[in-house]
């Protein structure tokens, strides 16, 4: 069994990819990650647009944890995110401290979700903005 430190979810988009590059160099983890590349992140684990994609979101992490037993479950959303934009659950184009905020909101129904099926796990969930500052958003 290979052992990984944390499972990342983040974004597909091209626009935070440097941001999100360098966050994750920067943590602790760093060496021993696997990552999911999703569109909208966070988004299919919470409020799918069809219910496939859910499915595929928490397969990922599903397989994840039964490959490589992280202990760890990071979550990086980022500012403007088209994937949750598409049907309007975040609107596009929010200043960035209310975009932290609808994030937040969203984050706290999947936090509920992922410590019913995974309780002995940890969870943290980050939002990058345009500027490429990260911070963790406390759910």
């Amino acid at each position: 069994m290979h052992k990984a430190k944390a499972c990342v979810i983040s974004c597909i988009d091209f626009r935070f990819r440097g941001a999100t590059d360098n966050f994750l160099k920067s943590e602790s983890w760093a060496d021993s990650y696997d990552l999911v590349s999703i569109a909208g992140s966070s988004r299919d684990f919470i409020k799918p647009m069809k219910a496939e994609h859910g499915d595929y979101a928490w397969l990922q992490l599903e397989l994840s944890i039964k490959l490589h037993e992280p202990d760890l479950i990071v979550f990086v959303d980022h500012q403007d995110c088209g994937g949750y934009a598409q049907d309007g659950t975040i609107p596009g184009g929010l200043e960035r401290d209310e975009d932290r905020e609808k994030h937040s909101e969203m984050l706290e129904q999947l936090k509920k979700k992922l410590l019913e099926k995974y309780p002995k796990l940890m969870f943290r969930f980050y939002h990058i903005d345009f500027d490429g500052g990260v911070k963790e958003l406390l759910v």
